[in-house]
């Protein structure tokens, strides 16, 4: 690449920086729409050199090498905030801005002839531009709202019991709470949750919560939360719930299934209490 390459990436990720700056501060970016618009920055570049037919593409994704330096000292010289504060997350947002630019660069402009929008790919933007303004169409006419919705849980008696026995093989230990009536009420919650939030759902739901850092739900239970929780302790934070609306004040009588799922789960309690039902038999 030469010399003249280094400060040519050096130089890019000075100006990246300064782009970015401006959006953050003028229009109060998430760092999710600073992560798309610095690979967006990239695309653009690439698409540039291929015209201009520099040959400086091979590895243009080290220009976020400088785009963290440029940002290490702007943090440390002119805010005075620590930039490796893990509360931050600055180092993990720039080991992911470094992976997807690494694998952008190696699939998505290394191996093409050209990175700019041809008149084929142009044709499928329009009717992707067609297809959201139909489905927008319908949502404000709330045309989906009168769809009626099926009823049931959407799954089988067999995919049931085959979740309850998987997940009580991982989760035993955690959910051995000395009465089978409360731990069934947890499974039967985890099962819905699990279902309707599958595993790879929720590892995307930890990656954007890594970037922006926003309130959501996490965890097989599907807990809002502004921290990180792992899967146990959503568990752990739904018992506690759970055997709060179950166990009552102390003295009063225990709350029946019907009555705990209802207050827990809201509209969906009825399919919960299905998922309930077939499971407290085994």
């Amino acid at each position: 690449m030469g010399l003249l390459g280094w400060i040519l990436y050096i130089l890019l990720g000075f100006f990246y920086f300064i782009i970015l700056q401006f959006l953050e501060v003028k229009y109060s970016i998430s760092r999710l729409e600073k992560f798309v618009f610095s690979i967006l920055l990239l695309m653009i570049t690439s698409g540039i050199f291929y015209q201009w037919a520099l040959n400086y593409t091979d590895n243009i994704f080290l220009v976020f090498v400088f785009l963290m330096i440029v940002d290490v000292i702007y943090n440390s010289y002119f805010v005075e905030r620590d930039f490796f504060d893990r509360e931050e997350g600055n180092v993990l947002y720039y080991i992911c801005l470094f992976l997807a630019g690494f694998f952008v660069n190696q699939y998505f402009i290394n191996q093409v002839n050209r990175v700019f929008l041809t008149g084929e790919d142009l044709r499928l933007i329009l009717w992707s531009f067609m297809i959201l303004f139909v489905y927008r169409f319908c949502k404000k006419q709330d045309i989906f709202a009168r769809i009626p919705k099926t009823s049931g849980t959407g799954m089988s008696r067999e995919m049931i019991l085959t979740n309850y026995t998987k997940l009580k093989y991982q989760y035993y230990d955690t959910c051995d709470y000395g009465d089978k009536t409360l731990s069934n009420l947890v499974y039967a919650i985890m099962i819905f949750e699990n279902h309707r939030r599958s595993k790879i759902l929720r590892d995307y739901d930890y990656f954007v919560f890594r970037l922006k850092g926003d309130k959501r739900k996490l965890g097989i239970m599907q807990i809002e939360s502004d921290k990180f929780i792992s899967d146990v302790d959503s568990i752990e934070l739904a018992f506690k719930k759970i055997d709060g609306l179950y166990r009552g004040k102390r003295g009063s009588k225990k709350s029946t299934p019907e009555e705990v799922l209802k207050k827990y789960c809201g509209e969906d309690a009825s399919t919960v209490l299905t998922i309930f039902d077939t499971i407290k038999k085994f």
